[in-house]
C-alpha cells in the first residue's frame, strides 16, 4: 500500500511540475517583458529549475518501487519530501497564501509522508 501511495505522490509531482513548467514558460515569463534582463534570467531560472526538481523528485517516487528497496525507499522519500515541503512553505510565504501551489504541494508532501 506504500508503494500505491508513494507513486501516486510521484505522479503528482510530474504532473505539478509539467503544469508549473507551461505555465511559467508562457504566462510569467511573458508578463515579464518589461522587466530588467536580470530580474527575466532569474525569474526564467526559476521557474525552469523548480519544474526540473518537482519532475525528478515525483519521478523517483513513482519509480521508487521498482528502482530501490525499503531503505532506499525511506531515502527517496525523506529527499522527495522535503523538495516538495520546502517548495509549498516557499510558495506560501512568497503569495502570502494567494497561490493555490502551496495547498497542491502540501497535498503531495502530506502523500509522501502517508507512503513513507
Amino acid at each position: 500500500m506504500k508503494d500505491i501511495v508513494l507513486i501516486a505522490a510521484g505522479c503528482s509531482g510530474m504532473i505539478i511540475a509539467v503544469v508549473h513548467g507551461y505555465l511559467g514558460g508562457t504566462m510569467v515569463n511573458r508578463a515579464l517583458q518589461d522587466a530588467p534582463g536580470s530580474v527575466r534570467r532569474i525569474m526564467q531560472a526559476i521557474m525552469f529549475l523548480s519544474a526540473v526538481y518537482w519532475f525528478v523528485g515525483g519521478a523517483v517516487l513513482a519509480f521508487n518501487g521498482v528502482l530501490f528497496g525499503e531503505e532506499g525507499r525511506q531515502t527517496a522519500a525523506l529527499i522527495a519530501g522535503t523538495i516538495f515541503l520546502t517548495a509549498a512553505m516557499a510558495n506560501l510565504w512568497a503569495t502570502r497564501g494567494r497561490h493555490f501551489g502551496w495547498m497542491v504541494l502540501t497535498a503531495t508532501t502530506v502523500l509522501v509522508a502517508v507512503g513513507y
